[in-house]
């Protein structure tokens, strides 16, 4: 089984993988984001030109090349990796070859073709005709050599899917994962849609956490600057028109296999919340509980309009905006969220050193 501990960008999903430290019998694997489904250039991506929307060969060579270039981030130093690069590009290269059902050398249109007009004209003028043109003149015959590079065949392939499913598992042992008990990833799952990777995983389960977004524009704007650059904070329309269009047709009905969580039930309705993750994922016996996810503490992360009233305004904006996606806060006017608030889940141990205290 894998658990997936997902969320839609700094909703609080680490505070799954904080909780289900507390449980045994389970791998955590949280030091990186899982993304290599639903990424750019992902298995999602290579799925739909290879398998639901392909344009003669081309979209598929040009699907692979990019899969093939994207994976190559792993040789950035400093990141936090699944595995080591080498064997890393060695998996993804079988999984490519698997896939591939021929190739040869040639030259596509995406090889010449930019949005940069003076090199478009370089391109066509000395790839297209000056070069090819004078190497077969000089060999009467074909030329495979540069700018020939090897295009890839691969239209609706049978083993696409087998085939996926394996490259995951490979990266999984790769990461050391023992599959034959539970695995909990992080982000492996698109927060909005995590059925669209289910097809890539053995037993998948999600566990999506979202937030309320008077907190989530608050937390973002104040707290956690460097790290969420991905969200629009300069503006609350800017950000509650990003907050709704990320949830557009998101379906909050819980299956066998999505469960979806609000980050402050944990806190505020922390039994019943955790007895339902409890029975989601089949987890057992809480044998440490609280010992790593502390709710006393954690809820000092909500009603921050306490802690920032000068943004009452946006706050008000933000009501009158995204009302279906408020969390009842109204209910608890008399809880305390003035403590001392938690940097983030037990990943960040380095940098929260009372997590490690058990405290959160």
């Amino acid at each position: 089984m894998i658990i997936g501990a997902c969320g839609y960008g700094a909703t609080g999903s680490s505070i799954i993988t904080d909780l289900l430290r507390e449980f045994d019998g389970l791998q955590i694997f949280d030091d990186f984001e899982f993304t290599f489904t639903y990424r750019v250039d992902g298995l999602q991506d290579l799925e739909y030109h290879l398998m639901k929307n392909y344009a003669k060969t081309i979209s598929g060579d040009a699907a692979i090349k990019r899969f093939l270039y994207a994976a190559n981030y792993i040789k950035t130093p400093l990141l936090h990796k699944p595995t080591n690069a080498k064997k890393f590009l060695e998996i993804t290269n079988e999984f490519v070859d698997s896939i591939v059902q021929t190739r040869f050398k040639g030259m596509e249109s995406i090889d010449v073709i930019s949005g940069n007009i003076p090199r478009n004209i370089v391109s066509l003028g000395l790839k297209k005709i000056i070069y090819p043109r004078t190497i077969e003149k000089i060999k009467k015959g074909p030329c495979y050599l540069w700018p020939n590079r090897t295009l890839y065949v691969s239209i609706k392939p049978e083993n696409f899917y087998d085939s996926a499913k394996k490259y995951i598992r490979d990266i999984l042992i790769a990461m050391g994962a023992d599959l034959n008990r539970p695995i909990v990833l992080d982000q492996p799952f698109e927060g909005n849609a995590p059925e669209q990777s289910f097809a890539f995983f053995d037993d998948p389960r999600a566990i999506i956490v979202d937030r309320d977004p008077r907190d989530l524009y608050l937390e973002t704007k104040y707290r956690h600057l460097a790290e969420c650059r991905f969200l629009p904070r300069e503006d609350v329309r800017n950000f509650s028109i990003y907050y709704r269009q990320m949830r557009c047709g998101r379906s909050t009905t819980d299956t066998d296999r999505i469960l979806n969580v609000k980050f402050e039930d944990l806190m505020y309705n922390y039994d019943e919340t955790v007895d339902k993750i409890i029975a989601f994922a089949n987890l057992g016996k809480h044998v440490r509980k609280k010992e790593v996810f502390n709710p006393e503490r954690s809820i000092n992360n909500t009603q921050l309009i306490r802690k920032y009233p000068q943004e009452k305004d946006a706050i008000k904006y933000i009501e009158e905006h995204l009302s279906e996606f408020l969390y009842p806060f109204e209910l608890y006017k008399d809880v305390k969220t003035d403590g001392e608030a938690v940097l983030g889940s037990a990943k960040y141990a380095a940098k929260n050193k009372s997590l490690m205290k058990g405290t959160k």
